[in-house]
């Protein structure tokens, strides 16, 4: 008699550890601009994502009111798809410490992925130096450095604050009276957020602060032709916030009998409004180099 494979317990698993594992993507989807392909898509294939560049002056004392708009676009971000496939014992399966340990630690590798893909467009090239905005070590960074930061988006329409995690540590409570990093409007900011890993943006880079349209992120679902989809044991869309998704899939090879599993999606991102943008750097990198996704 063959065995059943718990789908639904596979889906609880890649949710919960998925909001874990993909905070940071969550976070920078929740902040920056983020559309969803309305139909799956393939590797190079575009994402539109709208976003608003303008809009018409306001009117004094109007006797027409329906004068003017607001200017939007559909900017195209490159699709890139990113799958984890990994094997899964029957004793795994029957286990669901043993199962969620392997997702878990799958989920990491790939969101780690995630971020390279997403902070990529963080380049001088796009933003500017950071020199212009903060750049300094985590031993010398403190609370009030905050200002500095603040300062140099004042023109922003938002400021979302990203910060690599020895200098967010700094900005942790200490009593039941303090600012938590996490609360809207903390510090001034819209969001702070914390990124410990910048291996796709710009060499030195600890830290981003944007407007909306700074970023765009675009996100779906791997195509699949339907036959080979109809062969797999199961195959579902797990989401998480956002209008992020997690696709999984599994199946039994016949090959070598064992069972497999895949996590995929496909994200692309690329610089929005450059304007609405600054780096934050550690205050030891030379500037001029990209770090390697």
């Amino acid at each position: 008699m063959a065995n059943t494979f718990p789908s639904t317990l596979v889906s609880e698993i890649v949710h919960s550890t998925g909001l874990t594992s993909l905070g940071t993507v969550i976070g920078a989807v929740n902040s920056f601009a983020h559309d969803v392909a309305p139909d799956p898509v393939s590797p190079g294939s575009v994402i539109k994502v709208g976003i608003t560049t303008g809009g018409s002056a306001a009117v004094e004392n109007p006797t027409n009111y329906e004068t003017g708009d607001s200017t939007k676009e559909q900017r195209n971000v490159t699709a890139i798809e990113i799958n984890k496939s990994f094997h899964v014992t029957q004793a795994q399966l029957n286990k669901g410490h043993s199962l969620q340990s392997l997702i878990a630690k799958n989920m990491q590798i790939m969101a780690n992925k995630c971020r390279d893909i997403v902070f990529a467009p963080i380049t001088e090239a796009n933003f500017g130096n950071a020199e212009d905005t903060l750049d300094k070590t985590a031993a010398a960074f403190v609370p009030a450095d905050l200002q500095t930061i603040w300062a140099a988006g004042k023109n922003f329409p938002e400021r979302h604050l990203l910060l690599d995690g020895a200098y967010y540590a700094k900005l942790l409570p200490t009593d039941a009276n303090s600012f938590r990093p996490g609360m809207p409007g903390a510090y001034g900011f819209d969001s702070i957020g914390m990124n410990n890993r910048w291996d796709g943006a710009q060499s030195g880079t600890i830290g981003f602060l944007g407007g909306r349209d700074a970023l765009l992120i675009g996100s779906g679902e791997p195509v699949m032709d339907s036959a080979l989809e109809n062969a797999l044991d199961s195959y579902e869309e797990v989401p998480l916030d956002g209008g992020l998704a997690i696709y999984v899939a599994s199946w039994a090879s016949l090959a070598t009998r064992h069972r497999w599993m895949s996590l995929g999606l496909m994200l692309g991102a690329d610089a929005g409004d450059t304007t609405a943008g600054k780096i934050i750097g550690d205050g030891v990198t030379d500037p001029g180099s990209v770090g390697e996704p």
